[in-house]
C-alpha cells in the first residue's frame, strides 16, 4: 500500500503560451527539461548527474503546498511556482525566497529558447526506496515536434514493491499538425488511470495474500507436528488398553479358578456323604458279624458244657481262681478308677467302662481323621491365598506404573493446551492487524477516488485536441510494455525468468494457480486426516472408559469372591460340628434336587438316569441356560455398538454436507458478483481498443487471483473455527483427565484397604497354621497313647473273658459238688460260701491237705499277677 501526495503546479509565459504541470508523489522526484542541441552532462545512464539533480528537493525540508486553482494561474504566481518546483536546482533550498537564474531550467528565458529550437526535453526521474536497495534511476526522452500537447507517463517500482507516478505535461500551441492521427484512438486518460490503479491494488493484495499464505503454511506445519504428537499419545493409549485387556483376562482366569475351587468343595461334600453311607454299611456288616460271633460263642459254650465233666478234677483250684478273680477285679477297678465294692455286678460295670473307652477311642480316631482332612484343606487354601497375594502385589505395581503414565499424559495435554492458547493469541493479533490494514486500504481508496475526481476535471479541460490523444496512445503503449516488463520481473524468480510477453506471463500465473490448487488439496487432505484422528481419539477414550468400568466390576467381583472364600472357610470349620445334621440336610438336598428337576423340566431325565447322575444333568441344563443368556447379551451389545457407529457416521455425513452447501452458496454469490463485474466490463470492452482489451484480460486474471485469495481467507476462517473446536475438545479432555485423577485416587484408596485386609489375612493364616501344627502334634501324641492303651485293653479283655469263663465253670462245679441246683434258681455267692465254711469246719482233721491247697492257690495267684504285670 502507498500513500499518494499530489502536488500540481502551473507555469505559463505570456509571450509563447508554453507551460508545464508537475505532479509529485510521496518520494520526491526531479523533473528537468534539457534541449537536445546542448551537451547533456546529466543524461541517461549517468547516476551521479541524476543524483545531483535530485539533491535539491532532498536536502531541505518540504515547502508548504501552494493551493490549487481551478483555472490557470496568473503571472504573479509563476515565480513562486518556479521556486517550489522540483527543478529549482541543487543548491537552492525549497524554503528560501531566492529568484531563479536566467539560465536555469525553470526560468522563462530557458523555456523561450528551449522549445522553439529543439522541441524536445529530457525527463529524469529518480525514486528513493529502501536503504538496502539504494536508488533507482531511469530516464525517458520524447520529442515534441509540432504537437500542441504531450503527456509523459512514467511508472517506476521500488525495491519495496511501492508504485510511484510522475506525469509531465508540456504545451506548444503553435504546432497544429497530426490532428488526423489522433482521431483513430478513442482511449481516454481516465480509463488508463483506472486500469493502472486496479493493477496496483491487485498487486498490493497479492503481496498481502502471499504473506497470509506463508502464515497458513506455518500453521499447517504446526498442525502436522501436533498430529504426530497426538499419534504417539494414541499409540500409548492403545498399549494401555491392551494392558487393561490382559488384566481382565487374568481376573477372568482367577474367577474360573475360584469357581473350580467351589466345585471341588461341593465334590468334597458329596464325597463325605458317600463316606458316611459307606460307614453305615460297614457298621451294619460289623453288627452282622457280631451276631455270627455270638452264635459261635453259644456253640462254644455248649462244647464247654460238654467238657465240664472233665473239669471236675480242678475242684481244688476253685478257691484260688476265685481269689485271683477278685484280685483281678480289684486291679481293674483301680486301673479304671471304679468302685466295685458296693455294686452287685462289678463285671458288668467294668465291661461298661471298657465299652466306653472303646467308643471314646473310635471317636478320637474319627476326630483325628477329620483334623487331618481339615489341615490338608487349610494347607491348600493357604497356598492359594499366597498365590493370590503375590498376584495382587504384581497388579498393584502395574497400576502404580499406569498412574505414572497417566500423570505424564496429563502434563503433555497441559503443554498442548498452552501451545493452543498461544496460537489463539497469535491468530487474534493477526486478525487485528488485518482489520487495521483493511481500514488503511479503505482510506487510501477514498483518497484515490478524490484524486481521480480532480484528475477527471483537469482531463475534461485537456481533451479538446485529438492530436494529443495519439501521443497519449503511444505513451500508453510504452507504459504497457514497461508494465509487462515489471510484471515479468515480479513473476520471475531466482531459478526461472519470465519474458515480458503475454503468453509467458499467463503461463507463469497458471503455474502459480496450479501450485495454490495443489496446496489447497494438501490442506483438504490434512483436514480429512484430522477428522479421522479425532474419530480415533473418541474411540480410544470410549474404550479406555469401558476398560475402567470392567476393572471396577472385576474388583467388585474379587471382593465378593473373597467374602465367599471366608464363608467357605467358616463352613469348612463348621463341618466337623454339623456331622450329626447331615442326614436332614441330605433330605433337604434331595427335596431341592426334586424341585430343581421340576422347575427345569428334568423329571423324566432324573427318573431314567438316577440319583448319581441327576446333579450332572442339572449342571448341564444350567450351563445351557447360561450360554444362551450370554449369547443373547453379546448379540445385543454388538447390535447396539453397530447402531452407535452408524449414527456417528450419519452425523458426520450431515455435517460435511452442510459445510459443502455453505461453500457452494458462497461460491454462487461470488460468481454472481463476478458476472455483474463482467457485464460492466463487457460494456467498456465494446468502447475500448485492442490494448484496452488486453489490459482487461490482465485485470480479470488478477480478479481471479483475488477470488482465490478470498477463498483462502474463508478457508482460514474455517481453520479458526476448527481451532476453536479443538480448544473445546481440549477442555473436555481436561475434564476427563480430572475425572480419571479422581477415579485414580479412589483406586489407590481401595488398594490401601485391600493391602490392609491382605496383611490381616496373612497374620490370621499364620496363626492358623501354627495352631494347626500344634493340633497335629497333640493329635499324634493322643493317637499313640490311645493305640497303646487299646492294645493293653484288648489283651486284658481277652484274659478277663477267659478268666470269667474259668470262674463260671469253677462256680458251677463247686455248686454241683455242694449239691445245689443251678438251673432251678440263680444261686447267690454267699450261699456257696456258707456251704463251704460248713464243710471246712467239719473237716478240720484234713488241715494238712487244706494247707497244701492254700500253697497251691498262692502259687497260682502269684503266677497270674506276674502275667498281668508283664502284659501291662
Amino acid at each position: 500500500m502507498f500513500s499518494l501526495l499530489l502536488h500540481g503546479e502551473w507555469k505559463l509565459t505570456p509571450e509563447e503560451g508554453r507551460g508545464i504541470i508537475y505532479i509529485r508523489m510521496a518520494p520526491w522526484y526531479a523533473l528537468s527539461p534539457y534541449p537536445t542541441s546542448r551537451a547533456r552532462p546529466r543524461c541517461l545512464g549517468d547516476r551521479a548527474s541524476a543524483a545531483a539533480a535530485m539533491s535539491g528537493p532532498r536536502a531541505g525540508s518540504r515547502e508548504p503546498r501552494a493551493p490549487r486553482s481551478p483555472g490557470r494561474p496568473s503571472a504573479a504566481q509563476v515565480p513562486a511556482a518556479g521556486r517550489a518546483g522540483p527543478c529549482s536546482g541543487a543548491g537552492s533550498s525549497p524554503a528560501g525566497p531566492s529568484e531563479p537564474s536566467e539560465a536555469g531550467p525553470c526560468s522563462e528565458q530557458f523555456w523561450k529558447n528551449a522549445f522553439p529550437v529543439s522541441r524536445s526535453f529530457l525527463l529524469a526521474v529518480s525514486a528513493e526506496g529502501d536503504r538496502q536497495y539504494g536508488w533507482l534511476e531511469t530516464a525517458l526522452t520524447s520529442c515534441l515536434f509540432d504537437f500542441k500537447f504531450i503527456v509523459i507517463i512514467f511508472l517506476t517500482i521500488s525495491a519495496a514493491a511501492e508504485l510511484y507516478l510522475v506525469v509531465g505535461v508540456c504545451f506548444n500551441p503553435t504546432s497544429e499538425s497530426y490532428d488526423h492521427f489522433l482521431l483513430d484512438i478513442p482511449v481516454t486518460r481516465e480509463q488508463i488511470n483506472r486500469y493502472r490503479a486496479a493493477a496496483e491494488t491487485a498487486q498490493s493484495e497479492l503481496a498481502a495474500l502471499s504473506v497470509k499464505y506463508d502464515c497458513a503454511q506455518s500453521e499447517l506445519l504446526e498442525l502436522r507436528s501436533r498430529m504426530v504428537s497426538k499419534e504417539a499419545s494414541f499409540q500409548e493409549l492403545k498399549a494401555e488398553a491392551e494392558s487393561y485387556k490382559e488384566n481382565n483376562a487374568r481376573q477372568a482366569s482367577l474367577l474360573l479358578s475360584l469357581q473350580t475351587r467351589v466345585r471341588e468343595t461341593e465334590e468334597e461334600s458329596s464325597v463325605l456323604a458317600t463316606s458316611k453311607k459307606q460307614a453305615e454299611l460297614t457298621a451294619q456288616a460289623a453288627f452282622k458279624e457280631n451276631c455270627e460271633l455270638k452264635e459261635k460263642l453259644h456253640e462254644q459254650n455248649a462244647k464247654l458244657n460238654k467238657y465240664l465233666n472233665e473239669c471236675e478234677e480242678s475242684k481244688t483250684q476253685a478257691f484260688k481262681i476265685s481269689r485271683k478273680y477278685e484280685e483281678l477285679l480289684s486291679q481293674l477297678s483301680e486301673f479304671l478308677d471304679a468302685d466295685i465294692r458296693e455294686k452287685e455286678k462289678p463285671q458288668e460295670h467294668l465291661m461298661s467302662k471298657v465299652c466306653e473307652i472303646c467308643k471314646e477311642n473310635l471317636a478320637l480316631k474319627g476326630q483325628v481323621a477329620a483334623l487331618q482332612e481339615a489341615i490338608d484343606g487349610h494347607e491348600m487354601e493357604s497356598k492359594a491365598s499366597r498365590e493370590t497375594i503375590v498376584r495382587l502385589v504384581s497388579e498393584a505395581n502395574k497400576e502404580q506404573k499406569k498412574a505414572a503414565g497417566y500423570y505424564q499424559d496429563m502434563e503433555k495435554l497441559s503443554k498442548d493446551l498452552d501451545s493452543a492458547r498461544i496460537a489463539r493469541q497469535s491468530l487474534e493479533m493477526d486478525i487485528r492487524n488485518l482489520q487495521d490494514k483493511l481500514t488503511a486500504n479503505q482510506r487510501g481508496w477514498e483518497a484515490s477516488k478524490q484524486e481521480l475526481h480532480t484528475l477527471k476535471k483537469s482531463l475534461s479541460e485537456l481533451d479538446g485536441s485529438l492530436k494529443s490523444n495519439k501521443e497519449e496512445a503511444r505513451t500508453a503503449q510504452g507504459s504497457l510494455v514497461a508494465f509487462k516488463e515489471q510484471i515479468a520481473a515480479l513473476l520471475s524468480s531466482g531459478s526461472a525468468t519470465v519474458k515480458p510477453s503475454e503468453k509467458a506471463i499467463l503461463e507463469r500465473i497458471q503455474e502459480i494457480n496450479c501450485k495454490e490448487e495443489s496446496k489447497e488439496i494438501m490442506v483438504s487432505q490434512f483436514e480429512t486426516q484430522i477428522a479421522k484422528l479425532t474419530e480415533s481419539l473418541e474411540n480410544q477414550t470410549r474404550l479406555y472408559q469401558e476398560a475402567l468400568e470392567r476393572n471396577r466390576k472385576a474388583e467388585k467381583q474379587s471382593e465378593t469372591f473373597q467374602d465367599q472364600l471366608k464363608l467357605l472357610e467358616e463352613e469348612l470349620l463348621s463341618i466337623d460340628m454339623m456331622q450329626d445334621g447331615l442326614k436332614l440336610e441330605k433330605q433337604k438336598y434331595l427335596i431341592f434336587l426334586e424341585q430343581l428337576n421340576e422347575k427345569m423340566k428334568l423329571d423324566s431325565v432324573a427318573a431314567e438316569v438316577g440319583f448319581d447322575m441327576n446333579v450332572n444333568a442339572i449342571l448341564a441344563r444350567v450351563e445351557q441356560l447360561v450360554k444362551l443368556e450370554g449369547d443373547a447379551v453379546i448379540e445385543n451389545k454388538t447390535m447396539a455398538y453397530s447402531l452407535r457407529r452408524k449414527l456417528k457416521t450419519q452425523k458426520e455425513k450431515l455435517e460435511s454436507k452442510e459445510l459443502h452447501v455453505n461453500l457452494l452458496r458462497q461460491k454462487i454469490t461470488q460468481l454472481e458478483e463476478e458476472k455483474q463485474v463482467r457485464t460492466a466490463l463487457a460494456v467498456e470492452r465494446d468502447e475500448a481498443n485492442l490494448t484496452v482489451r488486453k489490459l482487461h484480460k490482465m485485470i480479470e486474471r488478477l480478479q481471479k487471483q483475488l477470488d482465490l485469495a478470498r477463498e483462502t481467507n474463508t478457508d482460514l476462517k474455517a481453520k479458526l473455527s476448527e481451532t476453536n473446536e479443538l480448544k473445546i475438545q481440549t477442555l473436555e479432555q481436561n475434564r476427563t483427565i480430572e475425572e480419571l485423577n479422581k477415579s485414580q485416587g479412589k483406586l489407590e484408596r481401595m488398594k490401601e484397604k485391600v493391602e490392609k485386609q491382605l496383611n490381616s489375612v496373612k497374620s490370621e493364616l499364620h496363626l492358623k497354621e501354627l495352631k494347626a501344627t500344634e493340633d497335629k502334634e497333640k493329635a499324634k501324641n493322643m493317637l499313640e497313647a490311645v493305640s497303646s492303651e487299646m492294645k493293653v485293653l484288648k489283651t486284658t479283655l481277652a484274659e478277663l473273658t477267659r478268666r470269667e469263663r474259668q470262674l463260671a465253670d469253677f462256680r458251677e462245679v463247686v455248686s454241683r459238688m455242694l449239691g445245689l441246683d443251678i438251673a432251678s434258681l440263680a444261686l447267690p455267692d454267699y450261699e456257696i460260701i456258707t456251704c463251704l465254711e460248713g464243710l471246712i469246719h467239719c473237716h478240720q482233721h484234713h488241715f494238712i491237705t487244706c494247707v497244701c491247697l492254700k500253697d497251691v492257690a498262692r502259687t497260682q495267684d502269684e503266677h497270674t499277677i506276674s502275667s498281668l504285670k508283664h502284659t501291662f
